[in-house]
């Protein structure tokens, strides 16, 4: 049975997006608490798809990390920098949506 992908505004894709851009970036959850106050559980549910990340969450993020909203909500990669979208896309790539969690 053919399934749909899932539209680049889900929760899961917007999680896979925020869990790319963070191994792209080399940051461990601890790492985006301490820069930005988002809580580590709450970044945890964000990159599981079991969370929706709220805009006003997601701002200093987006902010601190040159990652544009863009990208992280629409899934438009030339939104971000070259380079980081170059590194985004690759773990994207290496990493399907089937695999197992990896631990933050």
């Amino acid at each position: 049975m053919n399934t749909l992908p899932s539209p680049p505004h889900a929760r899961e894709e917007i999680g896979r997006r925020l869990k790319a851009t963070r191994l792209a970036l080399g940051l461990r959850a601890r790492d985006i608490h301490r820069a930005t106050g988002i809580g580590e559980s709450a970044w945890s549910q964000y990159e599981n798809g079991r969370r929706f990340p709220d805009l006003l969450q997601i701002l200093p993020f987006a902010d601190r990390f040159g990652v544009s909203l863009d990208w992280i909500y629409r899934g438009i990669p030339t939104a971000l920098p070259f380079e980081l979208a170059q590194n985004t896309l690759a773990h994207l790539a290496a990493s399907p949506s089937d695999e197992p969690e990896a631990p933050l």
